[in-house]
């Protein structure tokens, strides 16, 4: 039997172990964690702002709900997804000012497109009435954040004739807006019909004062009643009927020529 030698082949060599990486200075850590956390915050601040806003309520005119000095939350992003509901008080920007100032306005949103609207001085205090979406019976608007309201005839609508005896049909697009101290409000009555894109935000938070913290309070509802009834010639003023005698609209004249006669500013 023939026997064969068998060679074995050398050992390979085993590499030697690859050194560890140096730890990372100290310093170039920190200054990264650093870089990470303001960009986060960056990132975070330009989020919150771009849906919020913080408004201050500067006079009278949103009393009692409001009062001057106020610091509201508001919400910018609330109408991307819906429009504005009655009851809603919203931050506009007015079609037109009611003094020299350009700052924007804090009111109640009370007659949506498609709606009727009338003003019903003849009760005291006045009443809104509102026939929702133009059909269908009259609703009292009732708004229990009110403290008295004596409304006189003499609040025209920009642009539109001091005598035409119809009740006001708000169009597609534009919104009927009041402060809730309607004795001292320029709102709608005085500057007209809103459009929806100067209705900027929506007011969901008071928290300044402290003591004061939380929601705006309750909104108005709707009562039905009866259809309103006709009206003399020469009661309604700017599309909107007024239900008030002769005596309220020398009253409210007088009182406005007062207020100029002093010069005492136009109420916001």
């Amino acid at each position: 039997m023939e026997q064969h030698a068998v060679s074995t082949p050398p050992a390979v060599p085993t590499p030697p172990a690859a050194e560890p990486a140096p730890p990372a200075a100290p310093g170039n850590a920190w200054v990264r964690d650093l870089l990470e956390v303001l960009l986060v915050a960056v990132v975070l601040y330009a989020l919150i702002w771009t849906c919020i806003e913080t408004v201050r309520v500067d006079g009278d005119s949103m009393q009692n709900t409001l009062q001057s000095g106020d610091f509201l939350i508001a919400s910018k992003i609330s109408y991307f997804f819906g429009n504005p509901a009655r009851g809603d008080i919203v931050i506009l920007n007015p079609p037109h000012q009611c003094d020299a100032t350009s700052a924007d306005y804090v009111k109640r949103v009370i007659g949506l497109p498609g709606d009727n609207l009338e003003i019903d001085a003849a009760t005291n205090p006045a009443e809104l009435l509102v026939q929702p979406g133009g059909t269908g019976p009259w609703d009292r608007v009732g708004e229990p954040y009110l403290h008295g309201w004596e409304q006189g005839p003499g609040f025209p609508v920009a642009g539109t004739p001091d005598a035409v005896d119809q009740v006001l049909h708000i169009p597609a697009g534009q919104y009927f807006v009041m402060g809730d101290n309607r004795n001292a409000s320029c709102d709608s009555r005085f500057f007209g019909l809103v459009s929806r894109n100067r209705i900027l935000a929506k007011a969901i938070l008071r928290f300044w004062p402290l003591s004061s913290f939380g929601g705006l309070g309750a909104g108005p509802t709707l009562v039905t009643t009866s259809a309103p009834a006709p009206l003399p010639a020469g009661y309604s003023v700017g599309g909107l009927v007024l239900v008030a005698a002769p005596m309220r609209r020398r009253h409210r004249i007088a009182s406005e020529l007062a207020h100029l006669s002093r010069g005492d500013p136009s109420p916001t």
